[in-house]
């Protein structure tokens, strides 16, 4: 039995769970009238987009740090790194709002700061292969606020406004409890030795993040600021429908995300075999899963019926980012930062020009056909970069 048990709460599983909690989440949010999940879609992307760019992509970059890393440059030097990134991301937020025209500057702000943090934090936890806890934590996560839905739409409540609070209070308190549980492994480890690094060092680090930061910022503008535009051009009542069919398609990736989560903390590099064509096998029948789930939600409630065209248009580029989050992971790995910025960058410099050319004239339809496009162009880059012949890159800090 515990050996069963133990297969259970895999890794995989456990973040197949919390995708589907949220899921779930997403699923309940289809009680709300459209414009009212309009607005709850606009301030979760407006957030998570915040995080992305503001955060300066430190969960990853820490992920890909060498073993020692952390206690070489002290818990000031990571703290410092934390605050700013804070901070950045609530700027971030505030101004996506600001160009959407739609959500609420306290939700966008403040719930870029509780992503931002547990995002850093919990790489730290990552970083010593606690990949249940973190995700069992993800998990809990959505089981409340799944919980909390529920409870607003039994009172009656259908305001976008007030289920995006609740949605911003659960990030908040997904942060909390993450930051508890790396503070205990840090009393388990006892005092920390004094840093080691030296002033080149932090430079180096400071360089580090800046080069991987831009690709994966440009990454992130690749796959959420379509919805940005979507909400301007579209309205919120649009954005409601067409969040809904992004969210269904991510199903697709949780297994692609884990994978490259695993190969990041992989201290001795990434020269086993590519587990991108296993990746993409298992994500098929589960984005076809989702089309369909999403056909049965526009029966069920008419507002949503075009959903699941939207998730058909989306589902080759859902298949493109699951191949793309594993040889991303990997090229970041074998060839550095460098790499997978030139991917990020080419990306996002076809799929910017696509979405305004695209969205302000064929709305959600036009939104879905892009976005596919551009993340066929991101897996298909990684890869080609993946296949040049260069010796494995261990030593980037």
């Amino acid at each position: 039995m515990p050996q069963l048990l133990r297969r259970l709460a895999a890794p995989e599983h456990l973040y197949l769970a919390a995708l589907g909690l949220t899921g779930l989440a997403a699923v309940t949010s289809v009680t709300l009238p459209a414009a009212e999940r309009g607005e709850l879609a606009a301030n979760m992307v407006s957030a998570t987009l915040g995080a992305a760019i503001g955060g300066l992509s430190l969960d990853t970059f820490l992920l890909s740090r060498p073993a020692g890393w952390v206690f070489s440059r002290g818990r000031t030097w990571v703290l410092a790194i934390l605050g700013i990134s804070v901070l950045l991301s609530g700027v971030a937020a505030a101004l996506l709002t600001a160009v959407a025209g739609v959500g609420s500057h306290l939700v966008g702000v403040g719930s870029a700061a509780g992503l931002t943090v547990f995002n850093t934090v919990s790489s730290i936890a990552l970083r010593q292969k606690s990949f249940r806890l973190v995700y069992a934590i993800r998990a809990a996560s959505g089981a409340v606020l799944v919980g909390g839905y529920v409870a607003l739409y039994a009172a009656g409540r259908l305001d976008g406004g007030l289920w995006s609070l609740t949605w911003f209070g659960v990030q908040w308190l997904s942060a909390l409890v993450v930051c508890g549980l790396v503070l205990g492994m840090v009393r388990r480890f006892g005092s920390a030795p004094a840093p080691t690094a030296t002033g080149s060092d932090y430079r180096a680090d400071a360089l580090a993040v800046g080069n991987l930061h831009v690709g994966i910022f440009a990454q992130m503008m690749t796959l959420r600021f379509n919805q940005i535009l979507v909400a301007r051009f579209v309205g919120a009542g649009a954005l409601g429908v067409y969040a809904l069919a992004v969210a269904a398609l991510e199903f697709a990736q949780a297994g692609a995300v884990v994978r490259a989560q695993r190969i990041l903390a992989d201290r001795d590099g990434a020269d086993g075999p590519d587990p991108t064509k296993a990746v993409v096998k298992a994500a098929l029948p589960v984005a076809l899963a989702a089309v369909v789930g999403l056909a049965v939600l526009g029966f069920l409630q008419p507002e949503y019926r075009h959903a699941w065209v939207l998730g058909l248009l989306l589902l080759p580029g859902s298949l493109a980012t699951a191949a793309g989050k594993s040889w991303s992971a990997l090229l970041l790995k074998r060839r550095g930062e460098k790499a997978t910025t030139v991917v990020a960058l080419f990306t996002v410099a076809v799929a910017i020009p696509a979405y305004f050319g695209i969205i302000p004239w064929a709305g959600v339809v036009g939104a879905a056909i892009a976005s596919s496009l551009a993340y066929a162009v991101h897996a298909f880059a990684s890869r080609a970069s993946l296949r040049r012949a260069q010796p494995p890159n261990h030593g980037t800090v």
